[in-house]
């Protein structure tokens, strides 16, 4: 006769923390492709310069980390921040990468700056959208 499985530690997997990880983990697999192919798409205009589309990228990586943190952190300056460092030491991972790989792209200083300012740029976001958020729900339960 077999034992069944002993269930206390089994977790239900929960659909919001699947959609909360998949965020990050989709926008890093995105940052990679960009990263390391030879050939990057080129975009026109003002956004094409490189240095800007390294901030937005990493802040945008940094608020999606953040929202995942957010749900084992219950503090949102702690989730802001461990989500920028780790978004900062991704950034030097994809320089190092770009060095590893010789795809033809090179790594520079200046992007892991660009890629640091952008990941501070989303933690302080990530911050002030969880501040005005709560600040709104306070509100609706006042009057309501």
């Amino acid at each position: 006769m077999t034992d069944a499985p002993d269930n206390k530690f089994r977790r239900p997997i929960d659909v919001k923390y699947i959609g909360r990880f998949s965020l990050p983990v989709l926008w890093a697999g995105i940052i990679c492709w960009l990263s390391l192919t030879s050939t990057p798409p080129l975009i026109q205009g003002p956004l094409g310069w490189d240095k800007l589309l390294h901030a937005v990228a990493y802040a945008l990586l940094t608020v999606t980390i953040a929202q995942y943190l957010h749900i084992h952190c219950a503090e949102s300056w702690k989730a802001g921040f461990y989500a920028a460092c780790l978004a900062i030491l991704y950034g030097g991972l994809m320089e190092i990468m770009q060095l590893a790989t010789q795809t033809g792209r090179i790594a520079e200083w200046q992007d892991l700056v660009a890629d640091a300012v952008g990941s501070v740029a989303g933690c302080v976001i990530f911050r002030q959208a969880i501040v005005l958020i709560s600040q709104h729900h306070a509100r609706k339960q006042a009057h309501g």
